[in-house]
């Protein structure tokens, strides 16, 4: 059930932003996809994917021998210098670093505990290390595995959240909603499905939760898949003692993306779903927010990754943006967020679309630890032909105007319908600053304009 909340927004008296920092990767050989957690200590870290070209190996100015296989993994005290995460024993090799990875996440709990997964296709690695204090001095990484294990065939983009001490949940993108289900439908997995016929919905699901119980010492490998999950980002309530965790996901329009696609007819409206576990994971329920439109003539990945974080007052909030279109031509956007303050089961929704928004492709959202101030942010060109800028503003509550203002006067991204990657980040530090992680599309070669767009470099900004 949705509610109306205020609408009103404002678009050019928001926070300042100080001067952006590019993060230390090598000159021709930068990322996308940045993430971003912030600790009680007040570290940074980031991670992202390290740009195609050198995606196996690429040269790392800060690694130990100075190359890197996994993806990049930064954090700084300050925001300007950023330094490689210590690896297992700080070897010279570094093990960790040279274990090939595609695209990573990260999260932290409430036991000083930092986490990293980052896909191999067809497994993840995970890494674990205990935080004392600011620096790297006071980070020990206590267990790198080459493997999770799951078994899940394929990984197309994990996430991982965590809380407490010791409940880890890694969630796992199947990439189609046939290949893997499991789980007991009596816990509110699918089970096994059969993939639909030509014109069906899918009965399956695209992401799949597996739980450790153990600090990510060890996974359950079987999981349990969301029903009707689509596109879908996990959060944890860190209030003391709480049991509750969250998915929030797209359906896909119900395709299953394998016999059916998104987008085609019979599958251009899609559902929000809200999936709650109030065990730590033992059990899901799930919860209807709202419909998107997916009406498009061609796959034009407008539909992204949604957001949601938990506040420390234990409401949920979600954004997502909702791409409008005329005879299946994407017109303009709806960037809603959504409240939960009942643990995930009914919804209530701002329209937070700044005036003159243009085309938003991109957003993500934070909660500062006062449990009140909104963070968002978002990408956008004026037109398809026009350059992509960063934009990024608070809020004081929710329902209240979302001031924004431009992160970074660059464009990060040249005229056209592209820009590097599916999604950024913002998150709030321990000061109540917004922090803002980034992709500015970038020479390959560089001072070859030519070349613009053929490498990307990620870059942090925060609030002053």
């Amino acid at each position: 059930m949705i509610g109306d909340g205020a609408t009103s927004v404002g678009a050019s008296s928001g926070p300042t932003f100080g001067t952006p920092v590019r993060l230390p990767t090598f000159r021709s050989c930068g990322g996308y996809e940045p993430g971003i957690a912030l600790d009680r200590y007040g570290n940074i870290f980031v991670t992202a994917h390290k740009q195609n070209h050198c995606d196996a190996v690429a040269p790392d100015p800060s690694a130990p021998i100075g190359v890197r296989a996994q993806s990049w993994m930064w954090t700084s005290t300050d925001g300007v210098n950023f330094n490689d995460m210590p690896g297992l024993g700080n070897l010279l090799a570094a093990p960790d670093q040279l274990d090939v990875g595609d695209e990573g996440d990260i999260a932290l709990d409430d036991a000083n505990h930092f986490f990293f997964v980052d896909t191999k296709v067809v497994d993840d690695s995970f890494s674990r290390w205990t935080v004392s204090g600011p620096g790297t001095s006071n980070m020990v990484q206590d267990i790198h595995r080459p493997v999770i294990p799951s078994l899940m065939p394929v990984d197309d983009r994990p996430w991982v959240t965590a809380h407490g001490s010791s409940t880890v949940m890694y969630a796992g993108n199947e990439g189609d909603k046939d290949s893997y289900n499991v789980g007991s439908a009596a816990a509110g997995c699918t089970g096994p499905v059969t993939p639909p016929a030509p014109g069906q919905p899918a009965t399956g699901g695209r992401y799949t939760v597996f739980m450790s119980r153990d600090g990510g010492a060890t996974f359950d490998p079987l999981g349990c898949t969301l029903p009707d999950s689509g596109w879908c980002r996990p959060a944890a309530d860190h209030t003391a003692g709480s049991p509750y965790l969250y998915m929030f996901c797209t359906n896909d329009s119900g395709a299953d993306d394998n016999v059916n696609s998104e987008g085609s007819p019979g599958y251009t409206v899609g559902t929000l779903w809200s999936y709650v576990s109030a065990d730590n994971g033992a059990t899901w329920k799930r919860y209807r927010v709202d419909s998107y439109n997916s009406n498009f003539s061609s796959s034009t990945g407008d539909i992204t990754w949604p957001s949601i974080k938990v506040a420390s007052n234990g409401y949920v909030y979600a954004l997502f943006t909702n791409p409008i279109s005329s005879n299946g031509v994407k017109t303009g956007t709806a960037l809603n967020l959504y409240r939960s303050t009942d643990h995930g089961a009914h919804w209530s929704k701002q329209n937070v679309t700044p005036a003159n928004a243009g085309l938003i492709r991109y957003s993500w959202m934070d909660v500062a630890g006062d449990g009140r101030t909104i963070g968002v942010g978002y990408f956008t060109h004026q037109t398809v032909n026009g350059n992509w800028h960063v934009y990024a503003g608070t809020a004081a509550n929710f329902g209240s105007t979302v001031h924004y203002s431009l992160v970074d006067p660059v464009e990060v991204a040249p005229s056209g319908d592209f820009a590097f990657g599916d999604f950024f980040e913002v998150g709030f530090d321990p000061s109540g600053r917004l922090d803002v992680v980034y992709t500015r599309c970038v020479d390959l070669v560089p001072g070859d304009d030519t070349t613009d767009c053929l490498n990307s470099d990620i870059y942090f900004a925060r609030t002053i």
